[in-house]
């Protein structure tokens, strides 16, 4: 291809010269990027040849003609343009003419400077291409730098305007280049850092890739782009490249230097990465920053050494916008240009400051490339005029309804006289408006408009944001758009397409998820679901039109990583690698609320089309909804009532009253619609053929609807100021209490009291657990009705109100009362854990798969799914909940996106009923386009009546039964408890450090579910049952309180109730001002009675600590207990014993939680079960754990306590879980459906019996009722730091679901006997110091009080915690024993040293008196052996007399002998010499012997005589054997003998 290249280039410079000046003809007959190259050595040629003659004759004349054949030449070109041009040959003479104009700009900036050399710096410094003969190839040239022209074929594509800013840019990225170092262009979005690098590579003729950075991009990625760059000679430009992870960027630092090293010395070939490869010199690294953004690194000083930074600020856009419209075929370019530049000037300085709004370098080229395009299609209008119907075209359709009456003024100002044109859109209006009509839909001018706007935004811009508030038609126009374009495409029209599209909600997924991931792992690439969408839609080449819509917020977190897609580049950069080009069919739609936290970046590649809700409002709605009605009158008057009604409500709710939960003012109106229809019909009395009363009706329902819809969400004081409002509008109401007391009685046509729904005499039957008591109220009924009403018609439902205020219970009893044969029912409790995955994973277990892509719920029913808590789930660094984008895109599409296989789900039949608290505590605000989509409801505080009814009538009804003068303290006990949870509410407030100060409705009833187990026999007088009152008050309030003052202060509440209310003292009631100990396990049938004697409870509970320990597989438990510790285990078993009783117990370690716990289970003859962390125990061994669990409660059916402490929490997922267990007993996902086979197996029997339908469904809500019965679930947690205030804030049902007991100090007396009980079996050594352990005692206890105190006084003063743990105190006090004992142990071996050593000292005396006598003994012997010795002595010195003389004899005869040796060895030695000479001779003998054979024999045999010499040999021989030698006969025996016996 390059040597293609370089052949055409050569081809086209011979052409150019032949055709200097025709080239309007030569560029027709050539390709774009050769024309440029050639025409740009042309002109480097011509400037030089020029300069080298103005040098010789000294002035600029020839400059001058130059200048003159350019402009001559650009005029042609302009023709060119506004003639009749082929899109390809357009590009190519706009391409060239931008080069060409910043041709004429060089000269002119030559002939200014007065430069007249070749040599002259003002030359040098521009970017210049010659044809070097002596290599016969393009070099490119610029200051001292030169490069050879890559002949890489770059297509037709357009090239940048070149500005001052663009030439310094390029010369410190060729200067960066020859120096082999890498370019680094830092500055704002729009100010063309990529396009620069881009066109630099267009000049050279290089490859330049553009890579989108992002955070998924790991150093593997990195090291294979680099190696690919290395091994192609290409240049790499990495956009936003301070998007990396700084972990990332320090391995990156190293492989950039491995190759720039390798091209500063010269190599072919180098290391990268552990392996050899290529190195093409060509190849270069640009980066691009944005450093001001949200999220970016700042880059290594390693790594920045290696890039030659560039600071691009703004560019002259005046210069840019002339030489586009100069390009584009304006006439006046100058003007116009200054024109355009100013209104966008002045449009960024006077408008409101939006997030939507961009009028930076990015709008203006886009607005100047559309104006080309109307010039084009309207070539007989005025230059002004097209350029000022683009400008409205363009900018319009962004403006809010505030700011474009100024954009407009401007425009007048700059364009005097010149009225607007008018584009003929009538046929695209006439199918527009056809759709809104075929939608049933009101054709009001402001949504066709947007229609429109929306397909001109879109013609211009490949990527278009839809930007408005919620319901303000974003999504009809985008829909009403696309079936247009269908229509008209349908309809034959050739210039409209098909459209279809593929919406996405970004943020319900992950960014693995959204654009694909490599596992960590196994390195193994994920795809995502946009990646997945992107190539699906991009590989299809139908010419249909496709759009993908993100129907999501927008926010850098993900929409940075699709910023290449929506500049010129279009190319989706994938962290494998891949990159996905986005042809022309395929565009980019953003459905957004607004911009708040999206990047100018993201802002200025997009086009916007702005939806204003204050050009709509609720109107076109109303009267789409009155268009589908058929009945007139019904019509007729609901107009009238809407104008009654509606407008004076909305406006006086928005000026005067407060909402719980703020709603949009067209959600009020659409729930209001939807209610009306749920509500007004045949059944509730709104008939038409009833004339009477048919119009009446009508009014009743809208007035009844208009109130539970629009003015619902106000709290308790806007509902008197609505009650005031409407009674003033609207006479008809009851004078008797609000409006909101009242529903409309089909029977009796008229209003009627909730409270006549009620059944009067209501009485709940003895054996029912606590939980399933619910008393019918006003309110629990009118909600029940709300909600039952709008679940029937499909309608999603959001309750909310304060914690306690029973959504939760009116939202599960709908569900009850609904055919369960037609109704499935799922709930999912969120918390702070929660995220999309789960959601979607909790719904998908209850739907199973219909046709390819469609679910539907098992066996046909419909799903309600109950989502409580729904505000819970944290918000991300954006404030997005992605699980409730995944709601939203369900609720608005019916589907979502199976995140392994890339595929859109349908999820059929499901209807959502939520239910949330008003944001604060861990709830967060919900996204504004989600709360649209529901009815919601606010259930305010219930009155102060309705609470007495339902706690005063179960406490009556239990004291029927009682002694008479009892009866009537029902009442009070109710009032009291009511006023003592006001005034707890208000003293009490939660702050950081005592978070858990959290009350609501729920803390009422437990009060009263302790009051209800009175028993007749054992509270039989007045003060017994305030006693209990006291003590349930107490357990209920007191226990969670943090410190002393607290408890004071509770105290001094309760003394005043006791004195308003029962005429009562604390201190008569509790002597001491101990409060009272109830419990139920002293007696043995379980009555829950007041203990007084401490002593007995002692002993007993002593006792039960015995029994405990002798039961076997436990872990003995050494507990003192002393009367706090007998306190928290009497807490602990009160609760415990009550159905699904939970426990918070909040203390530091060592305080005795989990002891105390497992003691209490034992009393209660429950199981403890707790995990065993590991070192490789994470979420699945927990859930294992939880299935154990459940089969032990659930199958086994046995009581069990959860022990579970925050040590053991390894991951913040076990949490969710536990939340999950305490708040409805389900944990999500837990069982596999092979795995509850099991469990369906060993429950079906007994399900059976219980008459429980056997399907699955079924037989695990059984297993969830069995275990919420059988299941108590302990927490055990510390309050100290940060961990335990986001778990108390982040998981909702640790406080709503538990009862909370503060495990505080211990106190002195405690202190006291645990020391006593220590030292009790400790001597300290005789009977008179054993007197001093009462001090002693004293001692640890004043020692650890004192350091408590001066704890607390070092956090007053200098804020810092020292905690002071009970662990701390047994640990002095079992220190103490140790160090007694050890103290002790060294001593005595002391004494035993010295004792030993003393008499180690006796046994040495008496043994050295012994060995004295020995010694005496032992002398006298020595005396006698040493006379023995001499005696000896003299003997021996004779006979070694003796011996010396026989030695010297032996010596005299040894050298005799030694004489005679030396002459036998002469003899020898002589003889020896003899026999060497005869020894040759007797060895010929013997070989000539050996010799003889059978034939010498018969020769001698033959002789008569022997010849004398053998003669001779044969008397030899016989002398040698000796033999007689006369008579010789020489026979043949003789002859053998003789030759053997030699042989």
């Amino acid at each position: 291809m390059r040597w293609t290249l370089k052949e055409a280039l050569r081809n086209c410079r011979v052409a150019l010269r032949k055709y200097l000046t025709r080239r309007d003809k030569w560029i027709k007959d050539h390709p774009g990027q050769v024309c440029i190259t050639a025409s740009q050595i042309q002109w480097t040629q011509d400037v030089s040849k020029a300069l080298v003659t103005s040098k010789e004759k000294a002035d600029k004349r020839a400059l001058k003609v130059m200048k003159k054949k350019q402009i001559a030449m650009l005029n042609k070109f302009s023709e060119a343009i506004r003639g009749n041009l082929t899109k390809i040959q357009r590009l190519k003479i706009v391409a060239l003419v931008t080069i060409e104009v910043h041709a004429r700009d060089i000269i002119e900036k030559l002939m200014k400077t007065g430069t007249l050399d070749v040599t002259a710096f003002e030359w040098l410094s521009q970017l210049r291409l010659y044809w070097d003969k002596d290599i016969d190839d393009c070099v490119v040239k610029q200051t001292n730098t030169q490069f050879q022209y890559g002949y890489e074929y770059l297509g037709n594509s357009g090239r940048l305007v070149i500005t001052p800013l663009t030439d310094r840019c390029y010369i410190t990225l060729t200067t960066a280049l020859h120096l082999h170092r890498g370019g680094s262009p830092k500055g704002p979005a729009g100010t063309g850092k990529t396009e620069t690098v881009k066109d630099l590579g267009k000049s050279l003729g290089m490859y330049v890739i553009v890579v989108n950075c992002s955070e998924g991009l790991d150093y593997k990625s990195m090291g294979r782009m680099f190696s690919g760059l290395a091994q192609t000679g290409a240049w790499g430009c990495f956009d936003e490249f301070n998007r990396i992870n700084i972990e990332v960027l320090s391995v990156v630092a190293q492989q950039i230097l491995s190759i720039l090293s390798a091209l500063a010395a010269g190599s072919q070939r180098f290391v990268f990465e552990g392996r050899e490869i290529d190195l093409v010199w060509s190849c270069g690294i640009f980066i691009t920053m944005n450093p001001g953004y949200a999220g970016r690194t700042e880059l290594p000083d390693n790594l920045k050494s290696m890039f030659r930074p560039i600071a691009m600020v703004t560019p002259d856009s005046n210069l840019i916008a002339e030489i586009i419209l100069f390009g584009e075929g304006f006439g006046n370019t100058k003007g116009l240009a200054k024109k355009v530049f100013t209104l966008y000037s002045l449009a960024e300085q006077q408008l409101s400051k939006q997030d939507h709004y961009d009028f930076g370098l990015r709008a203006l080229v886009s607005v100047l490339r559309y104006a080309g395009r109307k010039k084009r299609t309207n070539p007989n209008m005025p230059d002004e005029e097209i350029l000022l119907l683009s400008m409205k075209d363009m900018n319009n359709a962004k403006l809010t309804s505030v700011d474009a009456p100024l954009f407009n003024g401007i425009m007048s100002d700059l364009f005097p006289g010149i009225d607007m044109p008018v584009i003929d859109y009538s046929k695209l209006k006439d199918t527009i408006e056809a759709e809104f009509k075929s939608r049933g839909l009101q054709i009001n001018p402001v949504s066709v408009l947007k229609v429109i706007q929306l397909y001109e935004t879109k013609s211009s811009r490949h990527a278009v944001m839809i930007v408005g508030a919620t319901q303000s038609a974003k999504t009809v126009t985008w829909r009403v758009l696309q079936s247009t374009l269908t229509s008209l495409s349908k309809a034959g029209d050739p210039n409209f397409t098909n459209v279809k599209d593929y919406p996405l909600n970004p943020k319900a997924l992950s960014l693995g998820e959204l654009y694909g991931e490599f596992d960590l792992n196994t390195n193994e690439w994920t795809d995502g679901i946009l990646s997945s969408v992107m190539r699906q839609t991009c590989a299809d080449e139908k010419p249909d039109e496709k759009w993908i819509v993100f129907d999501s917020p927008v926010d850098t977190l993900w929409i940075e990583s699709m910023n290449s897609v929506m500049d010129d580049n279009k190319i989706l950069t994938l962290i494998n690698g891949e990159r996905i080009g986005m042809p022309d069919q395929v565009s980019l739609l953003f459905e957004v609320e607004d911009l708040s936290v999206a990047s100018p970046a993201t802002v200025s590649r997009s086009g916007m089309v702005y939806n204003d809700y204050i050009d709509l409002g609720w109107q076109p709605y109303v009267d789409s909804w009155l268009n589908s009605k058929k009945e007139k009158p019904l019509v007729e008057e609901l107009k009238r009532l809407f104008e009654k009604y509606l407008v004076k409500l909305l406006d006086f709710k928005k000026h005067n009253c407060n909402e719980l939960i703020p709603i949009a003012e067209m959600n009020g109106v659409t729930s209001l619609c939807k209610l009306f229809d749920s509500l007004a019909t045949v059944e509730n009395g709104v008939d038409k053929s009833d004339a009477e009363n048919y119009v009446r009706m009508i009014e009743l329902w809208f007035q009844f609807c208009l109130i539970w819809s629009v003015c619902c969400s106000v709290d308790e004081d806007g509902r008197k100021k609505i009650d005031n409002y409407v009674r003033e509008m609207e006479g008809t109401f009851p004078n008797k209490d609000t409006i909101y007391e009242y529903y409309v009685d089909p029977k009796s046509k008229t209003w009627v009291h909730w409270e006549e729904k009620l059944k009067s005499g209501w009485k709940y039957a003895p054996g029912i657990p606590f939980f399933k008591l619910v008393v019918p109220t006003v309110d629990t009924v009118r909600y029940q009705f709300l909600v039952s009403n709008l679940v029937r018609s499909f309608s999603p439902v959001m309750l909310v109100g304060p914690v306690g205020t029973g959504k939760t219970s009116v939202a599960e009893s709908t569900i009850t009362k609904l055919d369960s044969k037609v109704y499935s029912f799922l709930t999912v409790n969120m918390s702070a854990q929660t995220t999309s995955n789960n959601v979607q994973d909790i719904i998908e277990s209850r739907v199973e798969k219909r046709t390819k892509g469609v679910y539907v719920p098992i066996g046909g029913k419909k799903l309600l799914t109950f989502m409580d808590d729904f505000n819970m789930p944290a918000k991300d660094t954006f404030g997005s909940q992605p699980p409730l984008e995944l709601i939203r895109l369900w609720l608005d599409y019916g589907f979502w996106y199976d995140r392994l296989k890339q595929s859109v789900k349908f999820i059929k039949d499901m209807f959502l009923l939520v239910s949330m608290g008003p944001p604060g505590g861990g709830r967060m605000v919900i996204s504004r386009r989600l709360q649209s989509r529901f009815n919601l409801v606010n259930m305010t505080f219930p009155q102060e009546s309705q609470i007495k009814r339902i706690f005063g009538s179960m406490i009556n009804q239990k004291l029927q039964d009682f002694e008479e003068e009892i009866k009537p303290i029902g009442d009070v006990m109710t009032q009291a408890t009511i006023e003592m949870y006001n005034a707890v509410v208000a003293r009490f407030l939660p702050t950081p450090t005592k978070i858990h100060y959290l009350f609501n409705l729920r803390d009422i009833s437990k009060v009263f579910q302790g009051l209800l187990r009175a028993h007749k026999d054992y509270h039989d007088t007045k003060q017994a049952m305030t006693r209990l009152w006291i003590h349930e008050c107490f357990r209920v309030f007191s226990d969670r309180l943090a410190d002393d003052h607290d408890t004071e202060s509770f105290v001094t509440i309760m003394t005043e109730k006791l004195g308003t209310l029962f005429d009562q003292t604390y201190h008569n009631v509790c002597p001491n001002k101990q409060p009272p100990i109830f419990g139920d396990y002293i007696s043995a049938n379980q009555i829950y009675e007041d203990i007084q004697d401490i002593g007995a409870l002692k002993k007993h509970m002593v006792n039960m600590l015995e029994d405990y320990n002798s039961m076997t597989g436990v872990v003995h438990m050494d507990l003192v207990l002393f009367r706090d510790a007998i306190e928290h285990v009497s807490k602990i078993v009160r609760v415990i014993r009550q159905p699904r009783g939970n426990m918070l117990l909040i203390g530091i370690g060592g305080s005795g939680r989990q002891s105390l716990s497992r003691l209490a289970a034992s009393i209660c003859d429950y199981t403890t079960f707790q995990i065993e962390v590991s070192k490789h125990y994470r979420r699945n061994e927990f859930k294992d754990d939880i299935k154990r669990l459940y089969f032990q409660a659930g199958v086994e059916n046995k009581p069990t306590v959860f022990l579970f402490s925050d040590t053991q929490v390894v991951e913040e997922g076990f949490l969710e879980d536990i939340n999950n267990v305490l708040s409805s007993g389900e944990v999500p996902n837990l069982y596999k459906p092979e795995e509850f086979e099991e469990v369906r197996n060993a429950l079906s029997d007994i399900a059976k019996k219980e008459g429980i339908d056997d399907t699955t469904q079924s037989i695990f809500a059984f297993l969830i009722d069995r275990v919420r019965a059988n299941l108590h679930v302990i927490l055990c947690m510390s309050p100290v730091g940060e961990p335990f205030r986001n778990r108390i804030r982040m998981y909702p049902a640790f406080v709503n679901c538990t009862t909370i007991d503060w495990f505080s100090e211990w106190p002195a007396d405690a202190l006291l006997e645990v020391a006593d009980r220590y030292l009790l079996e400790t001597s300290l050594g005789s009977d008179e110091e054993d007197k001093m352990k009462p001090n002693l005692a004293k001692i640890f206890c004043i020692m650890h009080k004192s350091v408590s105190e001066f704890s607390r006084q070092m956090l007053l003063e200098m804020r810092r915690h020292n905690y002071v743990t009970p662990t701390n105190y047994l640990e002095l006090v079992s220190g103490y024993k140790r160090l007694l004992s050890d103290k002790k142990k060294e001593l005595g071996d002391a004494c035993n040293k010295l004792k030993n050593g003393l008499s180690k000292i006796d046994d040495t005396r008496e043994k050295v008196e012994k060995m004295s006598i020995d010694l005496e003994d032992a002398k006298i012997k020595v005396s006698q052996f040493q006379k023995q010795c001499e005696e000896y002595l003299v003997v021996i010195v004779q006979q070694k007399r003796e011996a010396d003389e026989q030695q010297k004899s032996v010596a005299q005869k040894s050298e005799r002998i030694k004489e005679e040796e030396g002459k036998c060895q002469h003899m020898a030695d002589l003889a020896q010499t003899d026999l060497n000479e005869a020894l040759p001779a007797l060895e010929e003998a013997i070989r000539a012997l050996e010799s003889l054979n059978k034939k010498d024999m018969t020769e001698i045999k033959s002789y008569g005589r022997p010849p004398a010499l053998v003669e001779k040999v044969m008397e030899a021989v016989m002398i040698l054997r000796g033999n007689d030698l006369p008579g010789l006969k020489l026979n043949d025996s003789l002859v053998m003998v003789i030759l053997s016996n030699n042989s």
